[in-house]
Order: structure tokens, then sequence, then C-alpha cells
């Protein structure tokens, strides 16, 4: 449900916008509000270090604003327009890079030229026939869609890759990047006059400019590395939460002794194998709230009666776990490779055990700084009585 928030839902509301109101209102709202989000989305994004949606919020302004209701720009909208389709699925691809960093320009120069390129050779009226002229779909295609074989094919290449690009990485940007095509393409169909395209032309740039706030949200309350709610999230669910309630402060054991002898990519493995088995509690709710430092939080329990349920957590990290590879090790064995002789050496087995405090809200002091400094100290005396262990 989630991939199709907030593209499908823009998508929606710009179908019965169309349907209701006059064109006349329509006019009004992209006249006044069209360059205001081209212009804002593109500073939140370069603000929040997003270069493929700034590239492709000034690739929807220049389509708008040179080429919307300019009658001698008609004929070379649609072929620019396909080469904008065609940019967006090739941004969904690549990262995004500061846009004041080296990286960032260049990303932004190369979709500059790109389109400089394309505008300049759509001059040329033998490049534009050309393009109308393009002949690789079955018979009747095209006439079906009302839009050239070009368009059809790059459209369609154009949403593979981003859909590819969002599913790979999952992040809000590669989504919209997504959403932005299909209202981009829905905007090149020539029943439409230039009112409605100019419409959707600025709904595609709401929902990248949608998508820098939804990733920045992400990132204040999101850890990126195991998907657990970060620091932010636990103390905003405290603030909200009422009556009795227990916090686990869950930390590994030798963390640091282990990401030494094995390294950082390791150690991150080691994190989203305890993260996994925290998020499987049936009763706790996991956070990771800073360095290898989780956090359970059990509304309506005391600490006794969560104290099962942070054992169970504390046994199913201790029994869990897994090989370490050498580098370079392919993840499947290729095919038509033998497979290894029985006495061949097996891959190291790691495990990681973890300390639990738990402390709740039952005290004459029940504020939730307080509930976590003590919820620190009993883990304090788990480490102190052995590690790989519940305090109270």
């Amino acid at each position: 449900m989630r991939a199709l928030l907030p593209g499908l839902v823009v998508l929606l509301a710009v179908g019965v916008t169309l349907a209701v109101l006059p064109e006349a209102t329509l006019a009004t709202i992209t006249g006044r509000y069209a360059l205001v989000v081209y212009a804002a989305g593109s500073v939140l994004a370069a603000v929040f270090h997003r270069s493929r949606v700034v590239a492709g919020l000034l690739a929807l302004a220049y389509l708008d604003l040179a080429f919307v209701d300019v009658p001698s720009a008609a004929e070379r909208f649609v072929p620019l327009a396909t080469v904008v389709v065609a940019l967006l699925g090739v941004l969904a691809l690549v990262r995004d890079r500061g846009v004041r960093s080296r990286a960032g320009w260049v990303q932004l120069l190369a979709c500059a030229a790109l389109v400089t390129l394309a505008h300049a050779v759509a001059q040329d009226p033998v490049a534009l026939a050309a393009f109308a002229d393009v002949r690789l779909l079955p018979s009747g295609w095209s006439a079906r869609a009302r839009l050239p074989e070009a368009t059809l094919i790059a459209g369609a290449a154009s949403l593979a890759l981003s859909a590819y690009g969002a599913i790979r990485w999952g992040g809000p940007v590669e989504r919209a990047l997504f959403w932005a095509q299909a209202l981009l393409l829905a905007a090149l169909h020539p029943s439409l006059g230039s009112t409605q395209t100019s419409f959707l032309l600025m709904a595609a740039g709401v929902v990248l400019s949608l998508s820098v706030l939804e990733q920045s949200y992400f990132m204040a309350y999101r850890d990126e590395l195991t998907g657990l709610p970060a620091r932010r999230a636990l103390m905003r669910d405290l603030a909200e939460l009422g009556g009795t309630y227990t916090v686990a402060m869950v930390d590994g054991d030798h963390f640091k002794k282990f990401n030494d002898k094995h390294g950082h990519d390791v150690g991150d493995q080691v994190l989203q194998l305890v993260g996994s088995r925290l998020s499987a509690s049936p009763e706790g709710k996991p956070y990771l709230c800073g360095g290898e430092e989780f956090t359970l939080l059990f509304p309506k329990l005391t600490r006794e009666d969560a104290l099962a349920g942070a054992e169970v957590v504390r046994v199913a990290v201790e029994e869990a776990t897994f090989s370490l590879r050498s580098w370079g090790r392919p993840r499947k064995r290729p095919s038509g490779s033998k497979p290894a002789k029985k006495s061949a050496k097996r891959p190291k087995t790691l495990s990681v055990t973890v300390s639990i405090g738990l402390a709740d809200s039952t005290g004459a002091d029940a504020s939730p700084d307080t509930i976590l400094k003590k919820a620190d100290q009993a883990l304090f005396r788990a480490k102190r009585d052995g590690r790989n262990r519940v305090s109270l």
C-alpha cells in the first residue's frame, strides 16, 4: 500500500479535478501556482540534497513554461516530453547527490545537456518527421493510444526502469519518479487542451516535491539500515503514551570488539539480525536509538509483566546465527560448478548476545526521560552481572 502513496492519491485527485472543475478555474490554478510548485519544490529538494528531484522539476518547468500554450512550439512538445519521460526513468536508477557537490553538479549538468541537445534536435523538421515515423510496434497500437510509437516505447521502458528502481531501493523519490512519469504521459494525450496539460505537469511536480518531504520524514523517524523507528519516533510515542508501560533497553554484548574484529559490514549484518529478532516480539515495539542500542516499548505492561517477553527476545537473539562469508564469495553457486567437497572448510558461524534492562512507569516520577534513565541503569546492572541477561 505504501508504494501507491502519495502518487496514486494525486493521480486520482487530478482525474476528479479535471472532470469537475471548469477550464477557467484550472487556468487560474495553473497560472498562479505552477511556477510556485516548480520553484519551491526545487529549493526544497536542493536543501535536502535531492538532486534527482531538482532535475525532474526543472525539466517539467521547461516543458510547461516553454511549450504548453505556445502554438508555435506545439509540434515539438511531444518529442521533447518523450525525452523528459526517458530522463525520469534514468534518474530512477541513479542515486541522489548534494546539489552543491561536484557529483550533484555533474548529474544536473548531464540532465541539462540531454534536454538541451533534444531541444536543438527538435528544431530540425527532418528529425521531427523521423520521430513521428518510428514503426516498431504491432499495427494499430499507436492509433489506439493516439501517441507516437516512439513515445509509447520510451514511456513503457521508462516506467519499467522507475518501477525497478522503486522495487530495488523502495524510496519515496523512486516511487515519485514513477508516478510523475505516469502523469506526464497522461499529459501527452491529444484530447487534452493546454490548460489540462499544464495541470497534469504541475501535478507531477507536486508528486516529486512531496517525495522530498516523505524522504525527510523517513530519515528523521526511521533507521535506514534496520528499517526500525529511530529515537525521535520513540520520544514521540512515549510523549503520546499514557498509563502503564515498560521500556526495555537492549544492547549488544561486546559489540565494539565484534565490530573491530570482523569489520563494519559484518557489524551491520549483526544489527539487522538483532533488529529482525526484536521485530518478531509479539508484545514490544522495537526502536534503534543509536549505535547498537535498541529499545523495546511494552504498552500496558509493568516490568514484571514484560519480563517474559524480554526473555523471549534475549533467547531469540542468542540462538540466531549466521555464516561469515569470505570476501567476494557469490551468494549462489554458479551453474555448472561442482559442489564443495565434504572436507572443504565450512564458513565460520557467528552469533551475538544482548543484555536487557527494564523500567516501567509505575513509580512516582513517570516522565519518559526518567524511565529511560532507569532502563539504562537496569541495562548497566545486566552487563555488570555477566551480560546476556535481563535485569529489572
